[in-house]
């Protein structure tokens, strides 16, 4: 586990006012996952998007990665984006989603007011900033780490 998420100037702030309760970083490896792999597993459900399939199929311990960044119930360090130790964060939940899947409310809980669609909302500009357009544009596995601040 890490012993500590940083956030960029404005994400920090965010953070720091409580506009933003949740973050998503990349998978890294990026997961190959299949519907005929989650059927395999007896974790396929008709009616639901790979992203919802995967998610549920992480929540119900069919597949098991960890995530670096913690899990429910860990206090970690809240840092800048030099290091520096602003604060501590509880992650109350995580899960695992395509990037371009994010929800209005997700949006919001990320820091971000303006929600279009996913393509031109703020957060997917702030991520193309941050991880290039080709991660957007492939929609990469995320991980979703929703916290509170405790100070």
């Amino acid at each position: 586990m890490k012993d500590s998420i940083k956030f960029n100037d404005a994400m920090l702030a965010a953070v720091m006012d409580g506009r933003k309760t949740q973050t998503r970083r990349p998978i890294e490896p990026q997961p190959k996952v299949t519907e005929d792999e989650l059927r395999n597993l007896g974790a396929w459900q008709d009616g639901y998007t790979l992203s919802e399939q995967v998610c549920a199929a992480y929540r119900h311990g069919f597949i098991d990665p960890d995530c670096p960044y913690g899990e429910i119930g860990d206090i970690i360090n809240l840092a800048d984006k030099d290091g520096n130790i602003k604060g501590k964060i509880e992650i109350t939940d995580v899960w695992i989603q395509q990037v371009n899947d994010i929800s209005e409310s997700d949006a919001k809980a990320e820091g971000f007011d303006g929600y279009e669609n996913a393509y031109s909302s703020e957060f997917a500009l702030m991520w193309n900033a941050i991880y290039g357009t080709d991660s957007w544009i492939n929609n990469e596995w995320v991980w979703v780490i929703e916290f509170r601040r405790i100070d």
